[in-house]
């Protein structure tokens, strides 16, 4: 789920290099919650690439 790899991040502080965000169409996201979902990520994985520099 969502949940479980936004709580899963933390963990790899260290590992990351990098990420994709793939198969976001907002055409077919009627509700936004898919790019909601994909901007929560990003924002996360910038948070642990600064924290770690």
């Amino acid at each position: 789920s969502t949940r479980d790899i936004l709580d899963l991040l933390p963990h790899l502080k260290g590992c990351l290099v990098g990420a994709d965000i793939v198969e976001l169409n907002p055409d077919r996201d009627l509700n936004g919650v898919t790019a909601m979902v994909a901007a929560k990520f990003a924002k996360e994985f910038l948070a642990l690439l600064v924290a770690d520099s």
